[in-house]
């Protein structure tokens, strides 16, 4: 995989994904940003309505740009370095879980096709390579919603309602399941999946994010 990395970066350098500036293959960012990263890295306890999960960053300053290129600039090159930054979080979070698969909140149909991408599955599928644990698709979004940032918070509430269904419920059942995505706010969209997959009665849920939007709702966190 480093070998690999390692080529591609002869045709296409890899540039820190918080500044732009070029960096080594092998770099997880320059050497400016990841000090900076690292005295403001505090894992963050959040809430998805009710299941725990853990955020490596607060939603702002660099962490927030690196994930807007990520999104919306076809920055894929980033996921394996942004992966390595969320590994010990999650060993450390979890480290008495045991899941059986990792999964992420997924896109509609249409979104996906437009994009080409879904960078929570694509992280997800990272970070199960680092943990040794399968990647399974588990829910679709069967429903076009608003985007969650351009709604309030009272909108959010109902705007994911019915959105997600479990493409397989045994497949589910009785497992123990860690779930991705890029960022928690309000929680509305984590949580919707939660609740979507435990009506197939997994024996537990779990949820990490690259980084955390709920100092904007304080109400939402749920410990």
């Amino acid at each position: 995989m480093e070998f690999v990395r390692k080529l591609t970066a002869l045709f296409y350098p890899e540039r820190c994904p918080y500044c732009s500036a070029l960096v080594e293959a092998t770099q997880i960012a320059c050497a400016g940003c990841y000090d900076e990263i690292r005295r403001k890295h505090i894992p963050i306890p959040a809430g998805a309505r009710g299941f725990r999960c853990i955020s490596t960053f607060a939603y702002d300053g660099r962490v927030r740009r690196m994930i807007l290129r990520l999104k919306y600039h076809d920055r894929t090159q980033y996921i394996p370095q942004i992966a390595e930054l969320l590994i010990k979080d999650i060993e450390n979070a979890y480290s008495d879980m045991d899941f059986d698969f990792i999964t992420a909140v997924p896109m509609y149909k249409k979104d996906l096709h437009k994009r080409v991408y879904n960078q929570s599955a694509l992280l997800a599928k990272e970070l199960g390579r680092l943990l040794d644990l399968p990647y399974l698709e588990t829910i679709n979004k069967i429903k076009k919603t608003k985007k969650q940032h351009h709604l309030n918070y009272k909108e959010r509430k109902t705007n994911l309602k019915g959105a997600f269904k479990v493409i397989d419920k045994d497949l589910v059942k009785g497992k123990k399941i860690l779930i991705i995505d890029d960022i928690i706010t309000s929680g509305y969209t984590l949580g919707e999946c939660c609740k979507v997959l435990a009506k197939s009665k997994p024996e537990l849920i779990c949820c990490a994010t690259i980084a955390s939007a709920q100092n904007k709702y304080p109400e939402s966190t749920v410990i």
